[in-house]
C-alpha cells in the first residue's frame, strides 16, 4: 500500500488555517476568576471550520498547531501547549472525520461541528478534573467550582463554534472549490 505524502499544498493549507486559528483565538474576552484564568474566544470556530473544509488530519493539525502556538505566547498557558495541541487536534479531527464521511451535507456538517466542539469540551473538562482533583488534590468543592466556571465558558465557545463554523463553511466552500483549493481527500 502506497503511503500518502503531504504535498506543498497540504502543508500550506494547514499553515494558513493554523495562522487563522491563532489569529481568531486572539479575538477574545479574558475572564479572570479567583479560580484561574479562562476566556471566551473565536479560535474554536476556525478549529471546527478547518476540519469541515480540509478533513480530519489537515483540519486537526491546523487546529492543534494554531492553538498550541497561541498557548506558547501566554505564560499562563505555555506549559500546557502540548495538551492544547492534542485537545484541539481532536476537535478538528472529529469535525473533519464526520463531515468527510461520504458526501458532505449541511446536516452532516452541523452534526460534525457539534461533535467536534463537544469533544473538545469533554477533553478540556477532563484535563481540568485530572489537574485539579488528582494532581493538585484540591478539595472537591473547589474542583466543582473550577469545573463549573470552565464549563460555562467552554460551552459558550462551543455553541459559537457550532453555529459560526457551519455558516462560514457554507460561505467559503463554494469559492474554495471554484478556485480549486479544496480536493476530495
Amino acid at each position: 500500500m502506497k503511503k500518502k505524502k503531504f504535498t506543498t499544498r497540504d502543508i500550506t493549507q494547514i499553515a494558513i488555517m493554523a495562522a487563522f486559528v491563532f489569529a481568531a483565538t486572539n479575538i477574545k474576552i479574558d475572564i479572570p476568576t479567583p479560580l484561574g484564568k479562562t476566556m471566551v474566544h473565536m479560535g474554536n470556530i476556525i478549529c471546527v471550520l478547518s476540519g469541515l473544509l480540509f478533513g480530519p488530519v489537515h483540519g486537526g493539525l491546523a487546529a492543534g498547531i494554531g492553538s498550541a502556538i497561541f498557548d506558547l505566547t501566554d505564560p499562563i498557558f505555555a506549559p500546557e501547549f502540548w495538551i492544547t495541541f492534542i485537545m484541539k487536534f481532536a476537535m478538528g479531527f472529529m469535525a473533519g472525520l464526520i463531515s468527510h464521511m461520504g458526501k458532505q451535507s449541511n446536516v452532516k456538517n452541523i452534526v460534525a461541528a457539534i461533535i467536534g466542539a463537544v469533544s473538545y469540551v469533554i477533553c478540556y473538562l477532563t484535563k481540568n478534573y485530572i489537574q485539579e482533583a488528582i494532581l493538585m488534590k484540591q478539595p472537591m468543592e473547589t474542583v466543582k467550582a473550577i469545573l463549573l466556571t470552565k464549563a460555562a465558558t467552554s460551552f459558550t465557545n462551543a455553541m459559537i463554534a457550532m453555529v459560526v463554523s457551519v455558516i462560514l463553511f457554507n460561505l467559503l466552500q463554494p469559492a474554495l472549490k471554484r478556485a480549486h483549493l479544496l480536493q476530495d481527500k
